[in-house]
């Protein structure tokens, strides 16, 4: 019965990921590598960044036109969503820009949580000057001793309030289902 509740826990929080707001690193979302910028030999596809270089370097990108973001304004995490051919136990953080140049850095990103997609970065950061609205470009600042790291990067995702309530419900529901029975 345990197996089952965790089978399906995962599974509706996979759903979740599915009524997320989503930043996009595909080139058919208009992402594109910054050369003058980015470090680490990246490329952008239509399945994300996928990169391959040391983790003391920097995967630097933008968009064709800006991301409007401004539902993270509110959000406390983020969840970086890829694939990893080869991690490292090293942190990176994430820097967003707007058109004007505002920064706003997202700390507590583990290489090796991608690889599970387990990954989060924290969003409960001060934003006073930073236009969630106008977002344009990005950087993964890695953070590691110059480790080999590779992969690829496809997605960030919040998920809306109203799906944490789902899935907290959907957990309670279950528990009493599995309470009963016993």
């Amino acid at each position: 019965m345990k197996k089952l509740l965790t089978t399906i826990l995962s599974l509706v929080f996979m759903a979740s990921i599915s009524f997320a707001q989503t930043l996009d690193f595909s080139t058919a979302n208009g992402f594109e590598i910054d050369p003058d910028y980015d470090t680490m030999g990246s490329i952008a596809g239509t399945d994300g960044i996928s990169f391959s270089g040391l983790d003391n370097q920097v995967i630097s990108g933008f968009w064709a036109s800006s991301q409007n973001l401004s539902s993270w304004a509110t959000a406390t995490e983020a969840h970086v969503l890829g694939t990893m051919t080869q991690t490292q136990s090293s942190l990176y953080s994430v820097t967003l820009y707007d058109s004007s140049f505002a920064t706003i850095t997202l700390t507590g990103g583990e290489w090796g949580k991608i690889a599970d997609n387990t990954d989060t970065v924290d969003l409960n950061i001060p934003s006073a000057s930073f236009a969630w609205d106008d977002v344009s470009a990005i950087d993964f600042n890695t953070g590691g001793a110059g480790s080999a790291v590779a992969g690829t990067i496809s997605s960030i995702v919040v998920p809306e309030p109203s799906t944490y309530a789902l899935l907290a419900g959907f957990a309670a529901f279950l528990f009493v289902a599995i309470r009963r029975r016993k």
